[in-house]
């Protein structure tokens, strides 16, 4: 047994979960076939591994010999490690979620997307009767903005065009339109905001 296969197999025994039995790797590596352009025939002919064995294995049906999992990631060029890594996720807890403020008037709001990088904004709203976005239209120097209405009914104001949402309905703009919201009615408005800040 050479030196490279012995220090791969120690590797490898880090990642085995409680009983020494590896966690569920396949969807991951379909994932990576997937993203490579690769048919399994093709990874076939990369690796010499069986087309019946390279498709247990993406089903979490059979389990790989070290050796093999070494080829067939060599294949997919992706380290072994990252098959076993934890979920990239991040858990926001109801009374976790931080305070922001945004400008609204007569407005709660959440975030929600805490941990991410930057990709998205997520926001839960309570918009309190007649609450609103500021007198005049605003725009946003971002590629769109989505909400969706959980409770009560949102006036959504895109330039001359007035719509009202109401329990379920959602709307998607982009946010450099000149836009604003309120809430008409004399019962408290949540809605869920989604923006991606970086356009």
């Amino acid at each position: 047994m050479d030196l490279e296969f012995s220090v791969t197999r120690i590797d490898a025994a880090h990642y085995a979960g409680e009983g020494g039995e590896m966690p569920p790797i396949g969807p991951r590596l379909r994932a990576a076939r997937k993203a490579k352009g690769l048919t399994l025939d093709a990874l076939v002919r990369l690796t010499g591994v069986d087309k019946s064995f390279l498709s247990r294995m993406e089903r979490d049906l059979t389990s790989a010999s070290v050796a093999t999992l070494v080829k067939v990631c060599a294949a997919l060029d992706i380290k072994p490690g990252t098959l076993f890594d934890p979920p990239k996720a991040n858990l926001v807890r109801a009374s976790d979620a931080a305070r922001v403020n945004f400008g609204g008037v007569g407005v709660e709001e959440k975030l929600l997307s805490q941990g991410l990088k930057g990709e998205v904004m997520i926001l839960n709203s309570t918009i309190h009767p007649h609450g609103h976005g500021g007198e005049e239209l605003y725009t946003l120097d971002t590629t769109l903005t989505f909400v969706t209405v959980l409770e009560g009914r949102l006036e959504f104001i895109i330039e001359d065009a007035h719509y009202f949402l109401e329990v379920g309905d959602s709307m998607t703009v982009s946010s450099r339109i000149p836009h604003n919201w309120r809430n008409p009615d004399d019962t408290p408005t949540r809605v869920i905001w989604v923006t991606n800040p970086h356009p």
